[in-house]
């Protein structure tokens, strides 16, 4: 809630600095004090949305920058969107924006650093350290124990290591667990034990029976690992997801806002180019320009998406067959197309119906997924989110024709990444990339 507050202040201090040094000492006129409460309002649904004010027992300050720069790149992007539909771009001073977007930037990644800078320093001085003792058995023990050296900032001093042979020499039984925490006034346990060590599990908890430590479990879920885990809660009861999406609900209607104003800006300024490729197709090879094929959305569901056509139809093959170099069923235009992406442009329409979105895992046709789930690990788990125009994958080569298990492979683990980190910087950045790869190699 702090974090929150001093970044809401920075936005209002920035707000009237930027306007106080464009126009001098004087009282908001209405327009720029609506400005102000909608930036403020926006602040607070989409910066919580970016993570910027998530806590984490990782010390990573470029990934608290990343997450600050986006929520203030996306609250502007929302304000010029919003202006430029409504019209009231003239109705404020380009040069006041311009000042109070780098001012406001300036603070936020001040505050940033003060407030990590205060916090390492005090971590330095031991102030925030907390002795602790680490109970296990097996890699997942040893994970754990190496994180917690490596990290000087974690705030955690491990003083001993209870269980089986550790990396480190200071290893005792479990037996002698409840007199060393008694001995040495430790308040906190941290244990991590295979799920089939059940009986070290018991000694541990059984020793731990008359003690007030507090008892953090690290799950050993390795050999079940799917997608996102997280655990909640159901009737009083745990409740360990092994698969799931990084995205809550709000982070989900955010994301699905920000598709829909950022699709209806694209599909307006390439509204030209959407008309050149359309009469192309007409003129070179006629009707229909758009093509709609079958392909599975989010949850598995079939959608109909949309292309411009480069393809015509060849009597008699019924079969799906993925394009290849020098495939006679290209016309004319549809090389070009097929090469530079244009081809895919129609399925903005998809987004702003709802049924894609700008950035995810591309949808392949039924046929292609009736042959590779059974085949690939995993590959139904990218239809956790909605399928996108552009993804990780493809900015990142794997694109165009998937002739062999390895291909697809490669291509659904970037996939699988990008749902496990997924953030709206990673959107954007991947957005930011595709105009670079939107020409490649392996689109015929």
């Amino acid at each position: 809630m702090i974090r929150q507050a001093n970044t809401l202040l920075i936005i209002l201090v920035s707000f009237l600095l930027a306007y106080w040094l464009r126009f001098g000492y004087t009282g908001l006129p209405q327009n720029y004090l609506m400005a102000l409460l909608l930036t403020l309002l926006l602040s607070t649904i989409i910066f919580p949305a970016t993570g910027a004010f998530r806590r984490e027992f990782e010390w990573a300050f470029m990934r608290k920058l990343r997450r600050l720069i986006a929520g203030w790149a996306i609250v502007v992007l929302v304000l010029v969107s919003m202006a430029a539909m409504l019209k009231i771009t003239s109705y404020f001073s380009r040069i006041w924006f311009g000042s109070w977007v780098l001012i406001c930037l300036v603070g936020l990644v001040a505050m940033l650093l003060i407030t990590h800078s205060a916090a390492v320093r005090a971590r330095k001085r031991g102030k925030d350290d907390r002795d602790i003792v680490l109970v296990g058995a097996g890699q997942t023990a040893l994970k754990v124990e190496e994180k917690i050296r490596k990290d000087p900032y974690s705030g955690m001093n491990l003083v001993a290591c209870f269980g089986t042979p550790w990396s480190s020499q200071d290893t005792l039984p479990i037996r002698d667990l409840a007199g060393f925490i008694r001995e040495n006034a430790v308040r906190e346990v941290w244990i991590a034990i295979p799920w089939d060590e059940k009986s070290l599990l018991d000694q541990c908890l059984n020793e731990l029976k008359t003690s007030v430590v507090d008892v953090n479990v690290v799950p050993d879920l390795d050999q079940y690992r799917l997608l996102n885990q997280t655990i909640s809660e159901w009737g009083g009861m745990p409740v360990i997801s092994l698969a799931g999406t990084p995205m809550t609900a709000a982070e989900m209607r955010l994301k699905a806002v920000m598709d829909w104003f950022v699709a209806l800006l694209v599909t307006l300024v390439l509204s030209p180019i959407l008309l050149g490729v359309a009469l192309l197709i007409l003129v070179t090879d006629g009707r229909p320009v758009l093509y709609r094929q079958q392909r599975h959305g989010v949850g598995g569901d079939s959608i109909d998406i949309l292309k411009f056509r480069t393809m015509k139809a060849v009597s008699g093959e019924s079969k799906f067959r993925q394009a290849e170099p020098e495939d006679e069923r290209v016309i004319p235009a549809g090389r070009f197309l097929r090469k530079t992406s244009l081809d895919e442009l129609p399925q903005l329409f998809n987004v702003l119906k709802g049924e894609m979105s700008l950035v995810g895992p591309r949808p392949h046709p039924l046929e292609l997924n009736d042959d590779y789930k059974s085949r690939i690990p995993k590959y139904m788990l990218r239809h956790k989110v909605k399928p996108g125009i552009t993804g990780w994958a493809q900015v990142n080569g794997f694109r165009g024709q998937t002739e062999t298990r390895e291909k697809m492979a490669l291509r659904i683990e970037h996939d699988l990444w990008y749902i496990q980190n997924w953030s709206l910087w990673l959107d954007l950045k991947i957005l930011l990339m595709t105009p670079f790869v939107m020409i490649h190699r392996n689109a015929y």
